[in-house]
């Protein structure tokens, strides 16, 4: 039996014993230079939840991946790593299908021929559940997904690979997360609240005063990405084995209201312009979600909505 640097205590599915039940527990972390493997990494470390290891592979690198699993044998896997944007995933579908389902598959089947019990767990994402009928709002995980475009069917064909390897593997336990939007200091321009607070900083420095956004329509949920990364860490201590679990607010807010709060909390005047090109062809109208099954392993929302913003905004103004 695994205990967990705070004493909560995790069985694997099998009977065999630990080969050094005393030796410190060795934590991976796949892209952990991401934005959100930077926030989880940094508080696992600062939690002395074990030897946290980094992942310095592109997740095509097959041999290379087995090799390394092979020599580290983790007990713990945080499965982040991803070809994250939707845009891309569209543009070209067969590399986000090659990172994001074979990179996976890779992972999964070189952590069970370590024949070590290890715990992982697979950071999936709300895109998945696609265009819900209304009545199936706020979104629940036992909802058949119907995904809309090739990153959000590449996350769910992932998922199957994970449920199967956690069914049959007597070494492997998975775990997937569906996490809502989230956001917070260091996230990349390309994503949608960052991109609006460097536009709202650049226009009111050239003195152009405008802002272009795509369909401000669509509502979201939206959660502080340090809210985001203590669900995943109670979920590697809590967790059940092949289950699914949402990480979400169950507050749904439109890209209009978000745009409107920041332009609020920056002080500045801007007019707002549709851009027909930022406008995307498959947009899912409404996503919000039910986080009730991970609130049963106490997980809670910290940070609101506006602490989010502000937390983006401050971090946006204040970079060069």
């Amino acid at each position: 039996m695994r205990a967990f640097a705070n004493g909560a205590l995790w069985q694997p599915n099998l009977k065999e014993p630990l080969e050094n039940p005393k030796s410190t527990i060795k934590v991976l972390v796949t892209g952990a230079n991401g934005f959100v493997g930077t926030y989880l990494t940094k508080d696992l470390s600062s939690k002395k939840a074990g030897e946290v290891l980094s992942f310095p592979f592109d997740l095509r690198e097959k041999e290379k991946i087995q090799s390394f699993f092979q020599i580290t044998k983790p007990d713990l896997v945080y499965h982040l790593a991803a070809q994250p944007f939707i845009p891309i995933a569209i543009e070209n579908p067969w590399e986000t299908q090659e990172i994001n389902v074979t990179g996976t598959l890779t992972i999964l089947e070189s952590l069970h021929r370590n024949l070590k019990p290890c715990k992982m767990l697979y950071v999936s994402s709300a895109d998945v559940y696609g265009r819900q009928t209304e009545e199936n709002l706020p979104l629940k995980e036992e909802l058949n997904p119907e995904p809309l475009n090739p990153y959000s069917g590449s996350k769910l064909a992932a998922e199957s690979y994970c449920r199967q390897y956690s069914n049959y593997s007597r070494y492997l336990d998975v775990v997937v997360v569906r996490p809502f939007n989230h956001t917070g200091a260091g996230q990349r321009r390309e994503f949608v609240i960052p991109n609006f607070c460097h536009q709202i900083k650049e226009s009111h420095f050239e003195g152009s005063k405008k802002i272009k956004v795509g369909d401000l329509t669509p509502t979201r949920d939206f959660l502080h990405v340090k809210d985001v990364i203590r669900g995943y860490q109670i979920l590697m201590e809590k967790g059940e084995p092949g289950q699914v679990y949402n990480i979400s607010s169950g507050i749904e807010t439109s890209i209009e209201q978000i745009i409107r709060i920041l332009l609020e909390i920056s002080g500045h005047n801007m007019q707002i312009e549709v851009d027909s090109e930022r406008v995307r062809p498959s947009e899912t109208p409404r996503l919000f979600g039910n986080s009730e099954k991970i609130q049963k392993l106490g997980w809670t929302q910290v940070m609101n909505l506006r602490s989010t913003l502000e937390d983006v905004y401050h971090w946006v103004a204040a970079t060069k």
